[in-house]
């Protein structure tokens, strides 16, 4: 890595969190800045727009989540949908910010750049489908409710969790991940 490019990554997580904080239109490229003890005109070397962070953070964080989730080798389906949960919640919930900003901010991106992001959403709600579909069909779970539906539920309870998850509470990322499979897909029985 470059120090061009590590220099980059720094801005992209002071911004993660500044955005986080104080929300995507609150922020100003003068307060990254700011956080980072660099002048504002140094900012603009390594990004061209506020914008631009919005966007590629975005696109970095269904990139990390998708990655993350693909990567689940089980063959069985509820072990394989157990595998994409907790790997899901732990890509999250390790860079909490930039998922929380890139989740609650998505509105904040032009058309085309939001279009963008939303087609790699969907092409992640297609895989979360594909799996709670074989789930369906192998173990008979969630019978006459459409994949599509079960996988609006968990996500949105596995994406939740980047609001009230503290580094510092009771559970690790590992362990929310793996108890909101067991919630999920309780033994059959």
């Amino acid at each position: 890595m470059s120090p061009t490019s590590g220099r980059r990554e720094e801005i992209f997580l002071a911004a993660a969190e500044m955005f986080w904080a104080k929300g995507y239109h609150a922020t100003s490229m003068s307060d990254i800045a700011a956080a980072m003890n660099m002048r504002k005109a140094s900012i603009y070397h390594h990004i061209e727009t506020k914008e631009t962070l919005l966007y590629e953070m975005s696109i970095s964080s269904m990139q990390h989540i998708r990655d993350a989730a693909e990567g689940v080798t089980e063959t069985d389906p509820e072990e394989r949908l157990r595998g994409m949960i907790g790997r899901h919640v732990r890509a999250l919930l390790d860079d909490r910010s930039k998922h929380a900003t890139a989740l609650v901010e998505l509105r904040s991106l032009a058309s085309a750049e939001r279009q963008q992001v939303v087609g790699m959403r969907d092409e992640y709600d297609a895989l979360f489908d594909g799996a709670v579909e074989a789930v369906q069909t192998r173990y008979g779970r969630w019978p006459g409710i459409p994949p599509r539906l079960v996988r609006l539920a968990l996500l949105g309870m596995l994406n939740w969790s980047v609001f009230w998850f503290s580094q510092n509470g009771p559970e690790s990322a590992d362990k929310v991940g793996d108890s909101f499979a067991d919630i999920f897909l309780p033994p059959l029985g």
